[in-house]
């Protein structure tokens, strides 16, 4: 996960509680109205950092450019410690005119989990060895609609938790938005992002725990 500043405006500490959270697998929605450059900033930090001992599954529903784009460091989406879902994927090859068919969320969870059993270990894995990210939820919520997508995250982030993963989910939308405060409360935190002067930034939002100043979003 990326480098928190050490305390909450709400008190306490982040990087305790991000460990914690860490521990039985953090779940993460990623808002913001903010430019898909800035989501993949974001998404190549929670990823993890290029020099950590990682498996990765990246799940892209509407990409505007190379998939590596996504991925630290020199990363591609043919090594074996990655599995990239393209939009083809999770999207049925369906023209955007043509009607939804029942079932492609459904499928877009069966296709993530597959991924995710055919890393999985057969003892208990260790906290945020697999990391998952989804971009983004927007695309599924036109597709699906909010309870669907509702339905859909609950099963995909207990998928990630039951092997001790780090998952983050974007759906970039203000913080005020309708859909943030209806998927809310399937995940463990909120991290905002925001354009800046000079460099995007970031600050967490923790149940319990408060939210923290605006930081950089470094590079991992």
């Amino acid at each position: 996960m990326s480098r928190p500043v050490a305390t909450c405006r709400g008190g306490g500490s982040v990087r305790r509680t991000l460990q914690e959270l860490k521990r039985r697998g953090a779940q993460v929605l990623v808002i913001g109205d903010v430019p898909e450059a800035v989501s993949r900033r974001a998404t190549r930090r929670l990823l993890g950092h290029p020099d950590e001992e990682r498996y990765r599954v990246l799940a892209l529903t509407d990409s505007g450019v190379d998939d590596a784009a996504w991925l630290p460091g020199e990363y591609a989406p043919e090594d074996d410690e990655v599995a990239l879902i393209g939009e083809p994927d999770l999207r049925g090859d369906a023209v955007a005119d043509s009607p939804v068919q029942p079932g492609r969320a459904d499928d877009t969870v069966r296709r993530i989990d597959a991924q995710i059993r055919e890393w999985e270990p057969d003892g208990t894995p260790s906290p945020a060895v697999l990391r998952a990210g989804v971009y983004s939820l927007e695309t599924l919520l036109e597709a699906h609609g909010v309870e669907a997508v509702r339905t859909l995250t609950a099963r995909l982030t207990g998928a990630v938790r039951r092997v001790r993963g780090v998952g983050h989910y974007h759906l970039p939308r203000a913080p005020d938005s309708d859909a943030v405060a209806d998927l809310d409360s399937v995940f463990d935190a909120r991290l905002e992002l925001r354009t800046a002067a000079t460099d995007p930034e970031q600050r967490w939002h923790l149940p319990g725990r408060g939210t923290t100043s605006w930081v950089a979003l470094g590079e991992p």
